[in-house]
């Protein structure tokens, strides 16, 4: 059998830390949402796009089981704010009835998860994990928050979704690997050239991008678990050409 898991304070210190950001971010969304009457939608992606980069803090801890402390207690969070229904400020800041379904309503849950179920399988991949996170973060919630305002866009025959809503997509998807990479590299992770690098996060993003764009009718509102999976697999395989 392994060795126990020794305590670490300076992991249930940073565990503490990453909670207290995301809590203080949605407190401030809420307050935002409050006080300039923005609506739920905006806030919402806000948080999407804001919270999935407490991932960045993955390299610093020294076992698994402190990271994924994190999607656990935000997953029991929300399930608590989900039980309060309309009275949780959780609810208030991160549900947007008007514009999604019962079960896209559900989203925040669903990236919850998938933020677990990839740091249980891909520990020992900390790069891939980082990478497919951020990708839907600031990727998807890029492309959700500023696509919408575009005037003109050039819907695909097959969806209601766009050219444009894939091109920022891409964009942000991109950069967001990108940062997950040099994040790993600096804290040496890994080790790996910049041309290795910039394919890497191409690869993850032209994926991310692809699965985001067909995930349609009956799956839509499961974009959180297709894309960051999708990613994954392909940086999980892309990987050993070129680190």
């Amino acid at each position: 059998m392994g060795s126990p898991l020794e305590l670490s304070l300076f992991d249930l210190g940073l565990v503490i830390a990453v909670f207290a950001y995301v809590i203080l971010l949605i407190a401030i969304a809420e307050t935002l949402r409050k006080n300039l009457n923005l609506g739920s939608y905006t806030t919402r992606r806000a948080i999407h796009l804001l919270a999935g980069d407490v991932i960045l803090s993955v390299p610093w801890f020294s076992n698994v089981i402190y990271p994924l402390m994190l999607p656990i207690g935000m997953g029991l969070m929300t399930a608590l704010a989900f039980t309060l229904g309309k009275g949780s400020f959780l609810t208030q800041s991160m549900i947007d009835k008007k514009r999604y379904s019962a079960l896209h309503s559900y989203g925040p849950v669903f990236y919850i998860i998938s933020i677990g179920v990839l740091l249980l399988t891909l520990w020992d991949q900390k790069a891939i994990v980082m990478a497919a996170t951020m990708i839907m973060a600031w990727g998807d919630g890029a492309a959700s928050a500023i696509t919408p305002s575009l005037k003109n866009r050039h819907v695909y025959p097959f969806s209601d979704k766009s050219i444009e809503g894939s091109t920022m997509m891409f964009i942000f998807a991109f950069f967001g690997a990108l940062v997950s990479y040099l994040t790993v590299t600096f804290a040496g992770v890994v080790f790996a050239s910049v041309g290795s690098m910039l394919v890497l996060c191409m690869v993850g993003a032209l994926v991310g991008t692809i699965a985001e764009a067909f995930t349609l009718g009956p799956i839509r509102a499961f974009d959180n678990f297709t894309v960051p999976f999708a990613c994954a697999v392909a940086l999980y395989f892309a990987t050993p050409f070129f680190l």
